[in-house]
């Protein structure tokens, strides 16, 4: 068992500990529930997004086998290349309970067949669905990046948040009432004590008293 130095002021700091931790475990578990409610706003545009990607890919590959079937690999190969470009992007972020969450903002990245760097009236039509497919999955990707990243960082947090909220709850608090119980029950005892020795001491000069007043009664009886 640890040692404690059992005063008043010990008792008092364990205390006044106490109280602030429990406001402090407090604050966290409002932290908790800020980054849980942004958490679950942002899960769920992540899933169904993710769903909606999913979709789009499988609807992206079914385009570029039908076209390479129609056209040959070489005409998409040389689209491909024509159509190459730079996307800009602006990732943004915001802090929601101190952590950072974030929005990707970018250029268009779905382009008319004029701008896809070829004649649309000397290529097949199944390129520029090609390229519509794959451009539509590419802006649900750029979407969702941000959105995956603000959720890794939110689950991260909460995690985080989640074992310090833990610690003081069953590790800290704990220590503290435990501590702040055994002192009090010392300075009890203590008390209890000294009052005992004081009544004992009362009592020892009562008896002297008694004791040495008795001659004098006598020797004034005389």
């Amino acid at each position: 068992m640890q040692s404690l130095i059992a005063t008043r002021s010990e008792l008092l700091d364990r205390r006044r500990r106490a109280v602030f931790v429990g406001q402090g475990r407090d604050l966290l578990k409002d932290k908790r529930t800020a980054l849980v409610r942004e958490f679950r706003h942002h899960q769920t545009e992540l899933l169904d997004g993710l769903e909606q990607l999913r979709n789009l890919a499988v609807q992206a590959r079914q385009r570029l086998d039908e076209a390479t079937a129609v056209c040959g690999p070489e005409a998409l190969a040389s689209g491909a290349l024509a159509a190459a470009t730079g996307i800009g992007a602006d990732l943004r972020s915001r802090t929601v309970a101190g952590v950072h969450v974030f929005d990707l903002r970018h250029d268009p990245v779905r382009r008319s067949p004029a701008t896809r760097g070829w004649a649309p009236s000397l290529v097949s039509a199944h390129l520029d669905t090609v390229a519509f497919a794959y451009e539509e999955q590419l802006e649900w990707l750029l979407d969702l990046c941000a959105v995956e990243l603000s959720v890794r960082r939110l689950a991260m947090e909460i995690g985080r948040t989640t074992k310090q909220v833990n610690a003081l709850d069953n590790i800290v608090l704990p220590q503290l009432h435990d501590e702040a119980r055994r002192i009090a029950l010392t300075l009890d005892e203590r008390e209890r004590e000294e009052n005992a020795r004081l009544k004992r001491a009362r009592t020892r000069r009562a008896s002297r008293d008694a004791t040495s007043d008795g001659p004098e009664r006598i020797w004034s009886a005389a």
